[in-house]
């Protein structure tokens, strides 16, 4: 497929997403179209491959299939809506709405007609990696919104979940724990370990398949 050469010529513009990127595409060459890529927080400039640019490759990725492949793209900000509608295709669907309450509708309709979704992409609220919570928090709530409704094989991605350690403390005093999973994609990671999901990667973006619920 064409889009393999695009993607190999942008591939250095994405840093340590690449490797992720290029393992969450080789998962969506798995399915049969016509597919749906859902992605929370939408591409906001021409360009800004230190965001990532999700919005564009994913165009980028159903078109080069031309099987009526499609993106649902949602974002609660209009500005980013409406620079992100400029600079897509017609195969990609952009919503200014929270993504909580669009993921939960989404996953209705859905069911309703049966759409074939292998990615979800969650990349909303902004991570202040100091103050980690509200972002973590709101991650997991998109998860809750979509849990019900994912099959085993389909791939949740958060970003912005680089792994880090933590102080506690214990009879010998502060000790260092483990790498885990951080940032936007904690509370997820913790969620998911709960239920015994099948960890795929964990770089600076985690995905997860086979959530079990």
């Amino acid at each position: 497929m064409r889009f393999w050469d695009w993607f190999d010529g942008i591939s250095d513009n994405l840093g340590f997403r690449a490797n992720t990127f290029r393992t969450m595409l080789l998962h969506l060459d798995n399915f049969d179209g016509p597919i749906t890529i859902v992605e929370t927080g939408c591409m906001r400039a021409v360009e800004n491959w230190g965001d990532g640019c999700s919005t564009l490759i994913f165009d980028q990725y159903v078109s080069a299939r031309n099987d009526g492949s499609n993106v649902k793209s949602v974002d609660i900000n209009q500005r980013a809506v409406d620079v992100c509608k400029s600079l897509v295709t017609d195969k990609v669907d952009v919503i200014c709405d929270d993504s909580v309450h669009f993921l939960y509708q989404f996953v209705q309709e859905a069911r309703a007609e049966n759409l074939s979704v292998p990615l979800f992409y969650l990349d909303s609220f902004d991570l202040n990696w100091t103050y980690w919570q509200p972002s973590a928090v709101h991650h997991l709530k998109e998860l809750a919104a979509i849990v019900g409704f994912l099959k085993p094989e389909t791939l949740v991605v958060v970003d912005d979940c680089m792994r880090s350690c933590r102080y506690v403390e214990s009879e010998e005093g502060l000790k260092v724990t483990a790498p885990k999973i951080g940032g936007k994609g904690l509370l997820v990671a913790e969620f998911a370990n709960s239920v015994n999901a099948e960890l795929v990667f964990s770089e600076y973006q985690a995905g997860w398949k086979n959530f079990g619920v």
